[in-house]
């Protein structure tokens, strides 16, 4: 007995021996492919068996394995799971994608979060991993191209200057256009705010905002949506929510990135010789002498080479978060710098930020956001301005030199030299803001929570100005001087109480409460000086003539909401939207306004009848109605009859009376109708949106021409209706999902049609009228004279007419020729992910807006000018059988007062937007670098545009402060063309 016993036990430590010569230990991380962070908690198993484990929080993991041919399989909540074999591999790293069946399941809307399935609203969101590391100063401009039915473009350019930004077309023609923009919770000043004017150019608020903090943005664009904030919501609502902390070990994140900025097309003007020849062939046809003797020995200037500049972009950021079951933070900063490429442009921004959650108790919680934020403009005369640096590259004749023997400018009529606009510029405008909230949450017993915060919106804008003597209008007044200080501040209260619960076979309820009161303050001082001692003196203190002035106004709101979410069994949905809004901006029969909606949901694919299958396997329609108001574009108390001072006489103070009272003054009111449908196809791997919505506006806010008897010319009154419907659809998946390769696709259309259905009368717009309001036609309708064409014979115009029996008048035969909306906008993203690799495509797109290239009125004169011309001048008519839209060279042919409707071109485009490659570093060697992940990419942006539009930029609009207009290129900065590297690292 005790040989085989022995034997038994031999036999056991040898096999033991063997299996432990086979097994090892196999060790590594796991990384997130949307944010390249580890992410703690994944699940790890031996394939087959019950032997598993999971990652620290570091995301790091350590299984024993049996063998080589054991297979690993990698799970997480919200990611696909990855099967890999073992083989000789130590060390894996594995990096998880995000499962489109499950990403976005929660999405945001007003005061909570909604499940998408359930969703009966019109939403769309975008991710921060949409718009990380794009050299762009604004999160306004990071939506372009990315939601289906947001039509953005920017006014030009300009470092931090504005953009044009229209959710489902335009509502109004008085008032604002611009959706609201609420910042985790807060609605937040987003407009304008500069108080000089430099030509159409504006300053964009939303550039205080640091973008890298933020974590998603959601467009609410149906009634459904956006009738929970009422008043303010016709235009849409952009939810901004910011990063917050999580709970776990303290990780440091520090990016940046440096580019160089260029022009991608400068003005095609012509050359000193070809001027002197076009003035000598103007001047004979117009029966004179030829005016230069030999254009061929002419000089030439070139002074885009001035004014145009390769200008660099930098930014730096870094956030701290962390925190545990109790408190969880995040900290950040950041310092952006941009110069633009027009000299000497820039905008610099420095930001710091906050965000603290702590939870007192399991019934308690507090917490506050915090953001900091000042920035620093240096501003040029631009866009709309004759008088600006592209303004004096048009019309400074090329054959001057820039610069006299003795070292002076040169100059040249009223207009001034572009070198002498960028070399002695001296306009800043420095903003400080600050943007808070606090906030508490306690919930009463499980479903039922209280939430009350108090937050501030505080805006301190200071701007100065001094126009030196080398300056044509500082030569004027012997130096000019400004300086103006604007102050706007904002502070709400809000509570919201709200209940959810499940009840019954499949009910469920959710109820929301809440009350709203804001006030908004605004004052503004302002102090002018002229005639200086010398140019080195350029305070007011030493100006000879002084001015000041101070203005300020206030305005309030009072709210109360409720919303009601109702669904049965996961497929039949109902959502009720209720406000009603009081502001003191109305008068007392109408301060009180009142904004329904209802949706309703049906998920079919939830129903017995539905078979579902790999190709759909989720189907949702909804529908929604509802009316949202529009408050904004009216003096605080344009109901009441005002009286103003500053009426004196002589030394003896006096008042006047300012405007008209209009009691009845009431909101402008949007009713808007939406049906979709949402479909998930292919296991859920493509996913499918498709919205008609029908918007209709009434009770414009118009200012209505009175008798002139009455002293004034016009009284503010409701009066007019909009139209806006269209399309949108969109379409994304991920038509490869292998281990080592992804590509990820996303693609939206949308159309709008706006229309303007009842006006007083018609209302020209604009220099010179080029742009016409009336009955019956869109908003940004282009009225020209429609040029037919050029008479091959005589090379004069020829002109349509409204009776062509009769020759044509210019007094009476002006048309509209067409419009800046787009007839189809969107975008299109493909992201691919090769092993560590990761590459992004991204093109946007606007097919058939028109664009009024407005500079080929002042620079194709034909001689009717002394400026320089475009280098479109060069295919005028010259004899008999030429076939071209440019009439032959006579005063005639180019009277000051035709709009040729040949300046209205095609400004359809296709633009590379952005493209990047990255790559991210294996965790075990970021690892042993000290670091818990590191990526570094290359990237460009607006890198190629496909176009037939002749100008700078076929999206620019250089008349924004005029709101009543798009589409109008009139030397207006360009948007770069930026090229640029980065990194990202955490610790």
């Amino acid at each position: 007995m005790k040989k085989p016993l022995l034997a038994a036990i031999l036999y056991l430590v040898v096999l033991t021996g063997a299996l432990q010569a086979q097994q090892r230990s196999v060790s590594g991380t796991v990384i997130s492919s949307s944010d390249n962070q580890p992410i703690p908690g994944a699940n790890i198993q031996i394939k087959g068996t019950n032997i598993g484990t999971v990652t620290d929080i570091d995301g790091d993991f350590s299984i024993q394995v049996p063998d080589g041919n054991a297979v690993l399989i990698f799970t997480y909540i919200g990611y696909i799971t990855q099967e890999l074999l073992v083989g000789n591999q130590n060390s894996i790293d594995v990096i998880l994608n995000e499962d489109l069946k499950q990403l976005g399941e929660v999405i945001i809307v007003g005061y909570g979060e909604q499940d998408r399935k359930t969703l009966t609203s019109a939403i769309s969101s975008v991710s921060a991993k949409d718009i990380e590391n794009l050299p762009m100063p604004s999160p306004d401009q990071m939506m372009q191209g990315r939601a289906p039915g947001v039509l953005i473009s920017a006014n030009s350019g300009t470092p931090g200057g504005g953009m044009f930004v229209r959710v489902r077309g335009t509502t109004s023609i008085n008032a604002d256009n611009d959706p609201l923009y609420v910042v985790d919770g807060i609605p937040i000043v987003s407009g304008n705010l500069s108080a000089v004017g430099l030509g159409g150019g504006t300053a964009n608020a939303m550039a205080d905002i640091n973008p890298a903090d933020i974590e998603s943005m959601e467009i609410l664009k149906d009634a459904s949506a956006t009738a929970i904030y009422g008043a303010r919501a016709a235009n849409g609502v952009v939810l901004i929510t910011t990063k917050r902390g999580k709970s776990q070990k303290a990780r440091v994140s520090i990016g940046a990135y440096h580019g160089v900025q260029s022009a991608w097309r400068k003005p095609d003007l012509v050359n000193g010789r070809d001027f002197e020849m076009l003035s000598n062939e103007a001047a004979v046809n117009n029966g004179g002498q030829p005016i230069y003797p030999n254009p061929a020995q002419a000089i030439s200037t070139n002074y885009s080479d001035f004014v145009f500049r390769d200008a660099p972009i930098t930014n730096f950021d870094v956030s701290v978060t962390g925190g545990n079951d109790q408190v969880r933070y995040l900290a950040s900063a950041s310092d952006f710098n941009q110069d633009g490429i027009v000299a000497p442009s820039s905008f610099a921004r420095r930001t710091g930020r906050l965000n603290l959650d702590a939870f007192v108790s399991d019934k308690l919680k507090i917490g506050t956001s915090i953001l900091y934020s000042r920035n620093v403009r240096n501003r040029v005369n631009n866009d709309d301005n004759i008088a600006g640096a592209l303004g004096g590259t048009h019309f400074f004749p090329s054959n001057l030199p820039p610069f006299q023997p003795d070292g002076s400018y040169t100059k040249f009529s009223i207009f001034e030299n572009p070198i002498a606009v960028i070399n002695e510029n001296d306009i800043t405008m420095v903003t400080n803001r600050v943007l808070a909230t606090v906030y508490g949450e306690y919930e009463f017993f499980p479903g039922l929570t209280l939430r009350s915060n108090f937050s501030v919106d505080y805006n301190n804008i200071k701007e100065d100005t001094y126009i030196n003597t080398l300056l044509n209008a500082g030569a004027a007044v012997n130096g000019q001087a400004s300086s103006i200080v604007s102050v706007n501040d904002n502070w709400i209260q809000e509570n919201v109480l709200n209940y959810q619960t499940n009840f019954g076979s499949g009910h469920s309820l959710s109820v929301l409460l809440g009350t709203t009161l804001q006030q908004s303050t605004f004052e503004r001082t302002t102090a002018t000086g002229q005639q200086f001692p010398s140019n080195d003196f350029k305070r007011i203190a030493s100006a000879a003539v002084q001015t000041s002035s101070s203005d300020g106004s206030v305005w309030g709101i009072a709210s109360v909401f409720s919303r009601i979410n109702y669904s049965l069994q996961n497929k039949y949905l109902l959502t009720l939207n209720l406000r009603r809004d009081g502001s003191s901006r109305f008068g007392a029969a109408n301060r009180w306004g009142t904004f329904p909606s209802a949706a309703v949901g049906w998920r079919i694919s939830e129903e017995d009848f539905f078979n579902k299958g790999k190709f759909v396997s989720d189907l949702k329609i909804r529908s929604s109605y509802g009316v949202t108001g529009n408050q904004n574009g009216i003096n605080d108390f344009q109901s009441r009859g005002l009286w103003a001072g500053g009426a004196n006489y002589a030394i003896t103070p006096g008042t006047e009376p300012s405007q008209l009272a209009n009691p009845d003054l009431r909101w402008e009111r949007t009713a808007q109708f939406n049906i979709g449908v949402d479909v998930a196809m292919f296991n859920e791997r493509v996913m499918m949106t498709f919205d008609y919505y029908n918007k209709q506006t009434s009770d414009l806010l118009l200012a209505v021409p009175i008798p002139r008897s009455s002293g004034f010319q016009s009284i503010f009154q409701n009066f007019g209706e909009m139209e806006n419907k269209g399309f949108e659809f969109s379409i994304s998946g991920s038509p490869i999902v292998k281990q080592d390769f992804t590509w990820d696709i996303n693609f939206n259309i949308a159309q709008n049609r706006n229309n303007i259905k009842t006006l007083a009368q018609s209302i020209p717009v604009y220099n010179r009228d080029i742009i016409r309001m009336e009955e019956g036609i869109p908003m940004y309708s282009f009225w020209m004279h429609r040029q037919l064409g050029v008479d091959t014979e005589t090379g004069d115009p020829i002109w349509d007419t409204k009776d062509p029996n009769r020759p044509f008048d210019p007094n009476i035969d002006r048309f509209i020729v067409g419009d800046a909306w787009p007839d189809f906008f969107g975008g299109l993203t493909n992201t691919f992910r090769y092993k560590n690799f990761d590459a992004m495509i991204f093109f946007q797109y606007s097919y058939g807006n028109d664009q009024l290239f407005w500079n080929r009125f002042f620079q194709e004169h034909g001689g009717t000018r002394n400026t320089n011309f475009l280098g479109s001048q060069l295919d005028r008519w010259q004899q008999p059988g030429d076939v071209t839209m440019v009439p032959r060279m006579t005063n005639a042919n180019y009277a000051a007062n035709l709009r040729p409707s040949r300046f209205v071109e095609d400004g359809s485009y296709l633009r590379l937007k952005n493209i990047s490659i990255g790559y991210t570093l294996p965790a075990s060697l970021a690892s042993k670098l000290g670091m818990t992940s590191a990526r570094v990419y290359l990237s460009g942006q607006n890198v190629l545009t496909f176009t037939n539009y002749s100008g700078l930029d076929p999206e620019v609009n250089s008349t924004a402060s005029t709101a009543t207009t798009q589409g109008v290129d009139f030397y207006a900065m360009p948007q770069p063309r930026v090229f640029m590297g980065g990194f990202n690292i955490t610790f």
